[in-house]
């Protein structure tokens, strides 16, 4: 072999090493049973508040090492068909958090018991200490989203452009002008607000709140998902042959 072949083979094996090992880190393996929803429906928005800090904790959040969605792979597949039925009518999906690490769940109720860290209070529970998210239900010791069946989604028009990440915002469940941007739609409160106002069948949002919440529930229950009714946002996918022991990889 003659010395300039010995070089081309030595140069593309330093290449072929350089992009190993950069290698962006959402293509890690999943155990089989999940999939990021991005390979199932990549017309489904997605806005991973746990990945960074703008969520009710100010900070990210334990297990998120990417903005990435990932489900059980049937319940992709139902989040997938009930987008088609919205696309129908003109709107769309925004997924926020999908599953959800064990550490994440951990990590959670370790913070609604801990003094201070409360600097996101005005936005995401302004009128609860975060001291009594636990009892009121709004963070628990268990989640479905560990399960990979569980999804917190929102609705927004089809042709609008895709809204980045909040910065800031003002009180989650106050006038839709002073929310958290995520759609020219209203849907009452702003995603992980704690609040009464985020019960799903509450009486006191607008009436065009109460049409999009309708709304985003037919579509989702047609395809087998159920609401928690304390967050309009939050699904969960009822099937055969479901997870019952939560997964504790990271998300990345």
């Amino acid at each position: 072999m003659s010395h300039m072949w010995r070089a081309m083979i030595a140069a593309l094996g330093i290449v072929l090493v350089a992009q190993t090992a950069t290698a962006r880190p959402y293509d890690a393996a999943l155990p089989a049973a999940l999939v990021r929803l991005r390979d199932v429906a990549p017309e489904i928005l997605q806005d991973m508040r746990y990945a960074g800090p703008f969520n009710f904790t100010g900070a990210r959040v334990p297990g998120y090492r990417a903005p990435e969605c990932i489900l059980w792979r049937p319940a992709a597949e139902a989040l997938a068909r009930a987008q088609a039925r919205l696309a129908a009518d003109g709107l769309r999906l925004k997924v926020y958090d999908c599953y959800r690490p064990a550490r994440a769940v951990r990590a959670f109720a370790a913070w609604s018991k801990a003094p201070g860290r409360d600097e996101m209070k005005p936005v995401f529970y302004p009128a609860l200490e975060k001291s009594r998210l636990f009892a009121l239900g709004y963070i628990a010791s268990r989640s479905k989203h560990s399960l990979g069946i569980a999804v917190d989604v929102g609705l927004v028009r089809a042709g609008e452009p895709d809204l980045p990440t909040p910065q800031r915002a003002g009180a989650c469940d106050g006038p839709f002008d002073g929310r958290a941007r995520e759609s020219s739609l209203d849907l009452g409160t702003a995603f992980d607000c704690f609040s009464a106002t985020s019960a799903t069948a509450d009486r006191g949002i607008s009436v065009d709140a109460r049409a999009n919440r309708d709304r985003l529930v037919r579509a989702l229950a047609a395809e087998g998902f159920s609401n928690y009714d304390r967050e309009w946002w939050h699904f969960e996918f009822r099937g055969p042959g479901a997870p019952t022991e939560p997964f504790d990889v990271p998300v990345e």
